[in-house]
């Protein structure tokens, strides 16, 4: 899982780095990554790995 964050908080595509979550992940709606990513892949790496991060606690609760 390391590795997968770590591409997706260094890669340039948002939309990517959702899809990559989301399939090692298995979670199939994209509701909760609409709402949490901004239609603009940021440039600073900090911010997008907090993105991910929100994302993914926004995620959990969802489930829950």
């Amino acid at each position: 899982m390391t590795n997968l964050l770590e591409q997706t908080i260094n890669g340039s595509d948002g939309d990517r780095a959702v899809s990559i979550i989301q399939h090692a992940l298995g979670v199939e709606s994209d509701n909760v990554a609409s709402y949490c990513f901004p239609k603009i892949w940021l440039r600073n790496r900090e911010v997008r790995a907090r993105i991910i991060g929100n994302w993914l606690q926004a995620e959990v609760q969802f489930l829950a």
